[in-house]
């Protein structure tokens, strides 16, 4: 069994990610992580043979983000996900390390054989992408990472719970940590060539500039002509 987890804040000012807000503005930034929520569940459409659970921060936020991305999945017409085949958790405490290592260890634990994590902001990532990250999961390869233009991490995937390895998992450091980490493990690595992600005004402008740009330029229209 495999599962895809999507690490997910609730999309109010107050608690969105310091590196939208900073890019932005405040008064902007649930806009722009809105939009990207709904570009990755759209190019995660299509995704097969594997569960997607979303692991959301504050830990009282359920129905909050269950009333905003459930409508999404369901009722908009470009996102093609199975909604019987998400769920959804809260977040453990601690930093981003220590919460996907509990995760990790939770699902594991459940039965899944094949677990991946990735946060809201790298938009693209697609269905395509989980495929391959899980079929480089094999006699070879015990763990696969994906690094972001920056050199940071945007993607951790594993076929059994490593949880120092989980650990060392942040969004925003250098991935070279987690390689480090690994190779002191003799853990066997797969790395997937990099992707850009929204943690910089730099990256941001990037973005726009580049293949999604325009997606996601439509996708913010959008939502604020929508209210």
């Amino acid at each position: 069994m495999r599962l895809l987890s999507v690490f997910v804040e609730e999309s109010l000012p107050r608690q969105l990610e310091r590196s939208v807000a900073n890019i932005v503005g405040t008064d902007r930034a649930d806009v722009v992580d809105r939009a990207a929520i709904r570009l990755l569940l759209t190019q995660l459409s299509g995704l097969d043979n594997c569960h997607v659970r979303f692991c959301y921060r504050p830990s009282d936020a359920h129905d909050a983000i269950r009333f905003w991305l459930l409508p999404e999945i369901i009722d908009h017409p470009d996102i093609h996900l199975d909604p019987e085949a998400v769920d959804f958790r809260p977040q453990s405490d601690g930093n981003l390390g220590r919460r996907i290592s509990k995760a990790a260890g939770d699902a594991f634990r459940e039965g899944y054989t094949k677990v991946a994590f990735i946060g809201s902001h790298c938009l693209e990532i697609s269905s395509r992408w989980i495929h391959a990250t899980f079929a480089q999961l094999n006699a070879k390869h015990m763990a696969v990472l994906g690094p972001s233009e920056d050199g940071a991490c945007c993607l951790i995937a594993m076929q059994e719970y490593l949880p120092s390895l989980c650990r060392a998992v942040s969004w925003s450091s250098s991935m070279e940590s987690l390689v480090q980490q690994a190779s002191r493990e003799s853990i066997s690595l797969y790395r997937l060539p990099e992707l850009p992600t929204i943690g910089s005004d730099s990256a941001y402008q990037s973005i726009l500039s580049g293949p999604m740009g325009a997606k996601l330029r439509s996708t913010i229209e959008d939502i604020l002509e929508s209210g």
